[in-house]
């Protein structure tokens, strides 16, 4: 069935995650003409660029109309022969301001890492004609739990704009090593202030450049779980204090690391061409990590920890990947929330070892970081959506 219109139930923006994807998901089907977008709700302005903010003007008018048109509607919305794109989360839930919106048909667009779902999750979902995942391993849960049509998607990069290049004297000669994600237990920042802590005790001229803006601050309390650190980031102060102070409380010297919240994605190019690796230890990925992607496709050498949703940017042979430093010694996290069975502990050891070999032999990690650039061009933003309106096409009733 030919796919004629995508809805989204989430806005676009330039900070985070799903706020990317929507964005360029946007992108491409404006600039290819069909099917047709739809923004079921506004961007805020100061989220996105300047260009997007112009480019999406025609569907931010078309927004608010449809703002007008159901303001005093009660019920579901039903959008009739438009695929509506639902963000789930963990549990497979949604924003009730979201959820009231019905497509022809419904798609569950899903990264999920938490494992608590209730007995009846497949059924109450049953309004979704058609599963998508952003990762083989959530593609897999997905199956298992009986969903009956279940597709897999990865987020995409602009492999133009995330493209190796010259430096600037910006950082000196520093050697640089780059952290980007919301900050959160999940993500494992604590376990790269550990590392770095002590690779930079050996290397003095090392810097932590970061960029872990969390929108959503409350979420960073759950650091308090973490052995590694003393405590969470102070949740009422502005970012990027509340990181930096943070850091420096962690034993890390004043003048090792700066973190550069917020940084546009429009921004995050240039920055990362500043650097000389990049460190991901995260514990669990519902997705393939879009900041990972985007520090691969410009050519960095990447320390990635071997579980969950990175298993797709590791590729097909895995811990034995020469596109990146891989973190193999994985076991289970005894201090994660409720639903974190399948959460992993990357070893900080081998993530000090990691660093000390890209920090030793230079030309071996440009290597390294040229295979990462080449493993990459195939998940060009254009790519995925070709993927994404495939697989679409093939699952709709």
């Amino acid at each position: 069935m030919a796919v004629n219109a995508i809805a989204l139930t989430w806005p676009p923006s330039a900070v985070h995650g799903w706020g990317v994807f929507g964005t360029n998901l946007l992108r491409e089907l404006l600039r290819r003409g069909a099917p047709k977008p739809i923004t079921l709700f506004a961007p805020q302005p100061d989220l996105i660029d300047a260009a997007d903010r112009e480019r999406f003007r025609s569907l931010i008018e078309e927004q608010r109309e449809i703002e007008r048109q159901i303001g005093a509607a009660l019920g579901d919305i039903t959008l009739g022969g438009v695929h509506v794109l639902h963000s789930l989360g963990n549990n497979l839930e949604e924003p009730a301001v979201a959820a009231r919106f019905r497509g022809e048909p419904n798609v569950g667009f899903t990264f999920f890492e938490n494992m608590v779902f209730a007995d009846d999750t497949v059924a109450r979902n049953g309004h979704f004609q058609i599963m998508m995942a952003g990762s083989t391993w959530n593609a897999r849960i997905l199956r298992d739990m009986g969903f009956p049509r279940v597709g897999c998607v990865f987020q995409g990069i602009d492999p133009d704009a995330f493209a190796p290049g010259s430096r600037t004297d910006r950082f000196g000669d520093r050697f640089v090593v780059f952290s980007g994600g919301k900050l959160e237990l999940r993500k494992g920042q604590d376990l790269v202030v550990a590392a770095f802590k002590r690779f930079q005790a050996r290397h003095p001229e090392a810097l932590l450049v970061t960029v872990w803006l969390n929108p959503w601050p409350t979420i960073m309390t759950d650091m308090a779980a973490s052995p590694h650190v003393s405590g969470p980031p102070a949740v009422d102060q502005p970012f990027p204090n509340c990181i930096n102070d943070w850091v420096r409380a962690q034993g890390v010297p004043e003048g090792a690391h700066m973190d550069l919240s917020p940084t546009f994605n429009a921004d995050m190019p240039a920055l990362l061409r500043e650097c000389d690796t990049a460190v991901f230890p995260n514990r669990c990925e519902g997705g393939t990590n879009l900041v990972a992607m985007e520090a691969l496709a410009s050519g960095l050498p990447c320390v990635l920890s071997a579980n969950s949703g990175h298993m797709d940017l590791l590729g097909p042979e895995g811990v034995a990947s020469e596109h990146c430093y891989p973190l193999s010694r994985q076991t289970p996290v005894a201090f994660g929330p409720a639903g974190s069975d399948h959460w992993r502990e990357s070893d900080v050891d081998e993530i000090v070892e990691q660093l000390e070999r890209a920090y030793a032999d230079r030309d071996a990690a440009r290597r390294r970081g040229a295979a990462a650039r080449a493993f990459m061009q195939d998940w060009s933003w254009s790519n995925q959506i070709d993927r994404l309106l495939a697989e679409l096409d093939a699952l709709t009733p």
